[in-house]
């Protein structure tokens, strides 16, 4: 079965939209926490705000990341499907034990997941390495990487 490329680009901007309100709801409460009045130290010992605004400013960053990722996906447009892989992508990789996975190569949200007619679709990035080393190739091409320190084996199944 082929998989619905719309379908799936829909329930990625989806879980976007749902990463985003519960982020957005952790930035408010870390802000809220830095800037309470009973998180102020008496002392330079006493930290617990300092470390509150560490946490609101990364909560910050991240929540800028899934706002440029989900702005990505919905400009995003589906090709069809090419003989080599590129952005947009939508790839079936079968591992050296027969296990297939289903990755959507793009620019943004690299380890999202979503689940699509009960396949698990993963989001993947040129710049990791499985992502560096998938893209231009072809149905049929065998290619090795290695990730966390294990060397995998990976064969390009179908290109949608």
């Amino acid at each position: 079965m082929k998989p619905d490329r719309s379908k799936i680009l829909t329930l990625i901007i989806d879980q976007l939209h749902l990463d985003l309100a519960s982020l957005e709801q952790a930035v408010a409460i870390a802000r809220d926490t830095a800037t309470h009045a009973d998180c102020l130290g008496a002392s330079k010992y006493e930290t617990m705000g300092l470390e509150a605004s560490y946490l609101a400013q990364g909560q910050g960053i991240r929540l800028l990341e899934i706002e440029r990722s989900l702005e990505y996906f919905k400009r995003l447009i589906p090709v069809e499907s090419s003989s080599t892989v590129a952005l947009s992508s939508l790839v079936t990789l079968e591992d050296d034990q027969g296990d297939l996975q289903l990755l959507w190569l793009a620019l943004e949200a690299g380890g999202l997941k979503v689940i699509c007619d009960d396949l698990t679709v993963t989001v993947i990035t040129p710049r990791s390495p499985l992502g560096g080393k998938l893209t231009g190739k072809r149905v049929g091409d065998a290619f090795e990487v290695t990730i966390a320190g294990n060397r995998r084996s990976y064969e390009v199944v179908a290109i949608n």
